[in-house]
This record gives C-alpha cells, sequence and structure tokens, in this order.
C-alpha cells in the first residue's frame, strides 16, 4: 500500500516540480559524460598523461557531489513544507514516524531514479559532443560510437545516490522530530515583514561591501597563503551577511514611506523583495557564492582554452629539438637514434655563445615584470637564479635564419654594427622604447639593436632563457661555446617510444639517469630525492602559468601531453560551472513557482481592486526580474573584479590574446544565455499558475 502511495506521490511531484526533474536528469547527465571521460580507454590510449583528467575530475566531482546533495535537500525541505498539511494527515490516520519517513525516503528516490535514467540516456548523448570537443582540442577525428564502461556506470550511480542518501538523512531527522501541530502550521507560515533592529541590522551591507573590497585590495597586494584563506572564509561571511543587511536596508527604506514608494506599485515590489530577501537570506547568500563560483569557473576555463595552442606553439615550435649542456656536442647518438625512427628532413646542430657579459640578462631582470627574483646585489653585481642564465646568450645569424627557414619564417639581415633581440611576446610588452638604447660590446665591436622578434622560439632554457642575441657570424668567433643545440624536421609523427629512446641516450651519454632507472634506485634505496635531476638546464626562464621545461622535445608527444594537462583543467571547470550554475537556478525557479499558490490571492485583490491583467503581469514581471537579479547583480559585482584581475594578470604572465574583460564577458554571456531560459519558464510558470 505504501509502495503505491509513495509511486503515485513521485509521479505528482515530478509534475509539479518538473523544473527541479530537468536539473537533476542534466546533472546525472554530466556526472556520466563525464565520469565517461575517467575510463575512456581510447583517451588513455591517446594520452601518457590520462591521470591528471582524472585526479582533476575526481576534485570537482567531491564538490560537485556536495553542492548536489544540498540541492535535494534543500528540495527535500522544501516540498515536506509544502506537503506538510498531507504528511500531518497521514499521521492523523496512524501512520507511524518511522513509516512516513521512509515513505518520504522512497518517494524522493523515485524521483532521483527517473531522472538518473533518463539522465544516462541524455549522458550518452552529451558523451559523444564531449569527446568529440575533446578529439578536436587534439586535432584528431572521433568516430561516434556510444561507450559504456561499467566502471563509469558504477561511479555515476554511486556519486549520484550518495548525493540523495546523504542529503535524506536529515529529513528523517525531521520527520522524528516534527509534531502533527508543527505540521499543520509549517504550511501556513508567511513571509513576515519583522521590523527588528533594522536601522542597525542595515549597516551589515555596508560593512560586508567594505570588507569585500579590502579583500580585492589583498588580492592585489599579495599575502601568505594562511591569510588568504582567512580571507576567504570572511569573504564567505561577508556575503551571507550582505544579505541580511540588503533585507534591513530595503525594510528601513519602505518604513521611510518617501513620495516615490507610492508610484508604479514600488510599495508592493519592495515588501515583496524585503520579505523574500529576508526569509531567505541564507539561501540568497549560498546562491550568489554558486554564481560567483560558475563564474568564474567559466572565465578560468576560457583562459586555458583560449591559450593552450599558443602556448605549445611558443615551447615546440620544431619537430624534434635537443638541448646539450657540452658546447661542441656532434649528437651523433641522437642523430642515430632519432633516424632509426623518422626520417630527417632537416637538421641543424649550433652552438649558444657566451662572452662572460651580463647586459641583457640585467636588463631583463630589472625590467621583465614577470621575473620572480631581484638579481642585482647591494655592490651592484648581477646574480641570476633558475630563470636566467649567467651571462648573456648569443646566436650566430647563419643558425637564426636556418632555424627560421625550418620554422616557415623569412630570413633576416643584419649590418655589422647591429644586432637582433629574439624573445617572447609577453615580455615584448614590459619593453619601452630603453630597449633600443641598449648597446652591447661584442667582438669589439659595439652593437645597436635593430629589431625585436617574438615569433615562437623554444625559448624556456634551450634557445636561451626567455631571449637570445642574434649577431653576425664573425662577432661570435671570439666567443666561448655556452651549450650545443639539435633541431630537426622530421617525416611523419614522433612517438612516446621516440621521445623515451632520444631521452634514456641522450641522459646515458650524459651520466644521468633515465627516471625509470632512477624509480628503481629509490626502490632500493641506492639513491635520495636530491640524486635526481629532471633536466641539464642552467635556466629555464620567467613562464608561470603554463610551463614547459626539457632537454628534449619531440614536438607531436610534448604538445599532445600538454593540451591534455590543459584541457585536464578546462574541461573541470566548465564542468563545475555548468552544475553550479543549474543548481542556483533551479533554487530561484521552484521557489517561486511553488509560492505562485500563495501570491494569487494577492494579485487577484490587485485584479479585483481594478488592476488590469496586463498591468498585473507587468508586476509578476519586475517580482520575478527583482527575485532572479538580487543574486545575479551580486554575484556578477563580486566575480567581475576577481575574474578581470586574474585574467589580466594571466595575460601579463603567459602572453595570451585578450583580456580579462574578454574573459569574464564570455562566460558572462553564457551563464546569461542559461539565466534567461529558467527565467522565461518560471515566468510563463507563474503567469499559469495565477491567472
Amino acid at each position: 500500500m505504501l509502495n503505491k502511495l509513495a509511486f503515485r506521490n513521485a509521479k505528482r511531484s515530478m509534475k509539479d516540480y518538473l523544473i527541479y526533474l530537468i536539473t537533476m536528469v542534466a546533472v546525472s547527465a554530466m556526472m556520466f559524460a563525464f565520469n565517461s571521460l575517467i575510463f575512456s580507454k581510447d583517451i588513455q590510449s591517446m594520452c601518457s598523461e590520462a591521470m591528471v583528467l582524472g585526479a582533476m575530475l575526481g576534485m570537482i566531482t567531491f564538490f560537485i557531489v556536495l553542492i548536489v546533495a544540498w540541492l535535494i535537500n534543500y528540495m527535500a525541505r522544501f516540498m515536506l513544507e509544502k506537503r506538510s498539511r498531507e504528511f500531518a494527515t497521514y499521521l492523523l490516520i496512524g501512520l507511524k514516524k518511522k513509516e512516513l519517513s521512509r515513505l518520504y525516503m522512497k518517494e524522493n528516490l523515485l524521483i532521483g531514479t527517473a531522472a538518473l535514467l533518463l539522465g544516462i540516456g541524455v549522458g550518452t548523448f552529451l558523451q559523444q559532443i564531449i569527446m568529440t570537443v575533446f578529439y578536436s582540442v587534439f586535432s584528431e577525428d572521433y568516430q561516434l560510437h556510444i561507450q559504456m564502461n561499467g566502471w563509469c556506470l558504477l561511479m555515476t550511480v554511486s556519486c549520484y545516490f550518495a548525493c540523495y542518501l546523504f542529503a535524506l538523512r536529515r529529513n528523517r531527522r525531521t520527520f522524528r522530530n516534527m509534531t502533527i501541530a508543527e505540521l499543520l502550521q509549517m504550511e501556513k507560515k508567511n513571509d513576515e515583514l519583522k521590523i527588528e533592529h533594522e536601522k542597525r541590522r542595515q549597516w551589515l551591507f555596508f560593512l560586508s561591501a567594505a570588507y569585500i573590497l579590502f579583500v580585492y585590495g589583498m588580492m592585489v597586494r599579495g599575502c601568505s597563503i594562511g591569510i588568504a584563506l582567512l580571507l576567504i572564509a570572511g569573504f564567505i561571511v561577508a556575503v551571507y551577511a550582505m544579505f541580511s543587511g540588503l533585507s534591513a536596508f530595503v525594510i528601513c527604506r519602505v518604513e521611510k514611506k518617501g513620495a516615490g514608494m507610492y508610484q508604479k506599485q514600488r510599495m508592493f515590489l519592495y515588501r515583496q523583495l524585503a520579505s523574500k530577501v529576508r526569509t531567505m537570506r541564507f539561501t540568497m547568500g549560498t546562491l550568489t557564492i554558486l554564481l560567483v563560483c560558475s563564474l568564474l569557473g567559466g572565465s578560468f576555463s576560457m583562459m586555458f582554452a583560449k591559450y593552450q595552442n599558443q602556448a605549445i606553439d611558443y615551447s615546440v615550435p620544431f619537430d624534434v629539438i635537443v638541448h646539450s649542456p657540452t658546447p661542441g656536442d656532434d649528437f651523433a647518438e641522437e642523430i642515430s637514434v632519432l633516424g632509426s625512427f623518422n626520417k630527417i628532413h632537416s637538421q641543424r646542430i649550433y652552438q649558444i655563445y657566451q662572452d662572460g657579459s651580463q647586459v641583457m640578462n640585467r636588463y631583463f631582470g630589472t625590467h621583465v615584470t614577470t621575473t620572480l627574483e631581484k638579481y642585482v646585489d647591494k655592490e651592484g653585481n648581477f646574480i641570476p637564479g633558475r630563470e636566467y642564465y649567467t651571462y648573456d646568450t648569443y646566436m650566430k645569424l647563419s643558425d637564426y635564419n636556418a632555424l627560421r627557414t625550418m620554422l616557415g619564417k623569412e630570413t633576416i639581415t643584419l649590418k655589422d654594427n647591429e644586432y637582433a633581440l629574439q624573445t617572447k611576446s609577453r615580455i615584448a610588452r614590459d619593453f619601452g622604447d630603453d630597449i633600443y638604447r641598449q648597446q652591447i660590446e661584442a667582438g669589439n665591436r659595439t652593437l645597436s639593436l635593430a629589431e625585436v622578434y617574438t615569433e615562437a622560439f623554444c625559448q624556456n632554457g634551450i634557445n636561451g632563457a626567455d631571449y637570445l642575441m642574434i649577431v653576425p657570424d664573425e662577432v661570435c668567433e671570439g666567443m666561448d661555446g655556452y651549450y650545443s643545440v639539435y633541431a630537426a624536421d622530421i617525416e611523419g609523427e614522433g612517438t612516446e617510444a621516440l621521445r623515451s629512446a632520444l631521452d634514456e641516450v641522450h641522459r646515458h651519454k650524459h651520466g644521468v639517469m633515465t627516471y625509470d632507472e632512477y624509480e628503481a634506485a629509490w626502490e632500493a634505496e641506492e639513491v635520495g630525492e636530491d640524486d635526481w635531476q629532471e633536466d641539464l638546464l642552467e635556466a629555464s626562464g620567467t613562464d608561470e602559468m603554463v610551463v614547459m621545461v626539457a632537454d628534449i622535445f619531440v614536438r607531436d608527444i610534448d604538445a599532445s601531453d600538454m593540451r591534455f594537462v590543459i584541457t585536464s583543467v578546462t574541461f573541470p571547470l566548465e564542468y563545475i560551472a555548468l552544475i553550479f550554475v543549474f543548481v542556483a537556478l533551479t533554487i530561484l525557479a521552484v521557489q517561486q513557482l511553488s509560492d505562485s499558490g500563495k501570491y494569487k490571492f494577492r494579485y487577484e485583490v490587485l485584479w479585483k481592486l481594478g488592476m488590469k491583467k496586463k498591468d498585473v503581469e507587468k508586476i509578476v514581471f519586475r517580482q520575478l526580474a527583482l527575485y532572479y537579479l538580487v543574486p545575479a547583480i551580486a554575484a556578477i559585482a563580486i566575480s567581475a573584479v576577481i575574474a578581470i584581475y586574474a585574467g589580466n594578470q594571466f595575460v601579463r604572465y603567459t602572453g595570451a590574446a585578450g583580456s580579462g574583460v574578454y574573459y569574464f564577458g564570455i562566460s558572462l554571456l553564457i551563464s546569461a544565455g542559461i539565466y534567461v531560459v529558467y527565467f522565461a519558464a518560471t515566468y510563463l510558470g507563474f503567469k499559469r499558475n495565477i491567472f
């Protein structure tokens, strides 16, 4: 009997709370589709860094489970309040509290199961879209086929029902402690506009806003991790306090009853808003935080997605490039290995030179804003760290032109008294006109800067660290070789086997263990942590956000790994951004649609007082718009500063195209589109319920 009742009630709830059901279908679909990335054998075979994506999605799933559990708990309690008289009736006819609790849990689980089954069906199609996008990032063709992995299905079902079980436990305690009288009174509760210390409490709004501005200032100034965590905790508290102060501020404005308050139904709208914000200030604060996280997640995802191809081109422009710390290295072993895997179209062995000078090192160390250390001591001596080589780095013009030809670039010419500067585009932005006044003494000549070039040139320690000075060939004749480099253009694609073979022969030649050898020695307790040598480079440049530093690069493999790592950030960020905005908008929509029955009487009064139906519809629109806009405006105001600042810093440190405003604008447009859909559905449903 109870099972039939649970089934009937579940069907009715699915109809009454259709937006909630649709959201849970979307949540389960996204869970299934994104979880399939973790267990996809195609992805695992595509890239050796597949575990990074799995780790990121696993971490994001933890937060999503918490948020979805909060949504389910909120909706279960909300439906309980709306059906409180029904449950009181069940108790009056003899149903025990334990049985009633089980009945309600069954109803919610039936709704959840229906949403899950529909979601997995939708998720199979969403999976194909995500896989197609994923493969397109790697310039690969994806053949559409459904992947129904058992572990993926188990993880999706487990995470999904974990949300329900975690959320519904609280409702069991609610039924255990609730009396019949309390259930009968629960539905009669109204949005009351109490006046209690409102004049003093409204200052919470201004104090919260001031604290948020203070956090922005600390963000720009910089602080330790411990202080940052305290500031974030205070930031969250300030958001909740802001809505408590906002309701008091609106109430005080209503109580003043100024002349403008009686124009265009403002009194009605202000009182509706004040009572709703007052009774839902915690929910409003939570929704604002969810929307902030969604906007920031979308913005940061756009940043990395936009930058990944540029980062790869700058780090790995050559098919194969190998660094050797030994001047005059002929790379015979490496060329032999490469030739056994791929046909070599063109190649170049060249030297990077130094003459003991530090003119350009000093200029970069003091002018480039992304340097992390100050390299000039009290006596004026330049002391480079890991970012720059000890001495200025030079390259022959003939070698530079040969490499430019290999990259499909035009060659350059220099006069006898000129030099060129090859650097990164983001660094060139920091230069003023004084860069062209930087003269250098080299080869018994005084050379003036002719031009600055910013094409991709592998300058994270191989072709210089951030820069190279290109000089006429004869200038280098009196210099010392600093280190050697080998670059090649090959036929076909480079493979993981090629990269491993090159790494092994290269490391053994220089007396360094491979990672597998080091791991075996570590397990045998023959070496310690300090014995592992990541690379043989003396410097690595000043890249911070997205960094690729190595002695050997095989473009096809390293570019794929880099794309995978960046995609492992962008996909989870988009995942969490979509989930959070869906959860927030579901709460907004269900609240208003469920309250439409209560508001029906109020609008009928307005109608009977002589207000036209068209005017009543306008009031409905304005009321819903206010309710939707309050958390949205707060979220936009809070997240805009963070996203724009972070975006500008990202552009500054990476040289990416665009700006913080650009990235935030795209994220805002996507969220606004979803927002409009939910608002339109709420408005149409609200009108249908009251007319």
